[in-house]
């Protein structure tokens, strides 16, 4: 239940998930837990700022003792590489041009009488 109201209260009040996350030993247990969130920004400080709210709430929410926090941003510099797009929306991709080869002979002569 504890979990679970750290769980709710950051997301009513900030509007970000937070997820158990961990070793299976640590999930399976009902005496800690350890609790993640992921953060996407353009600006490095307002993704730390907002790592340092989610932290807050959860502390304000009660019921447990937070022993641990590791914070970590990565930054992504690389050059801006083109996208090529594929439509396979359709679902023909390289269907449409496959020949007939993978129909069995019994279908093959069914179909030409």
């Amino acid at each position: 239940m504890v979990i679970r109201r750290i769980k709710d209260r950051v997301r009513e009040r900030i509007g970000v998930f937070v997820s158990e996350v961990g070793a299976p030993e640590i999930k399976d247990s009902w005496r800690q837990a350890e609790l993640g969130v992921a953060v996407a920004s353009s600006d490095r400080q307002k993704a730390l700022a907002l790592i340092d709210d989610v932290v807050r709430v959860a502390m304000s929410a009660g019921g447990a003792a937070i022993t641990a926090i590791a914070r970590d941003a990565i930054t992504f510099d690389a050059a801006p590489a083109p996208l090529a797009v594929i439509d396979d929306r359709t679902g023909s991709g390289d269907k449409a041009v496959g020949g007939d080869d993978w129909i069995p002979e019994a279908w093959r002569e069914e179909a030409e009488s």
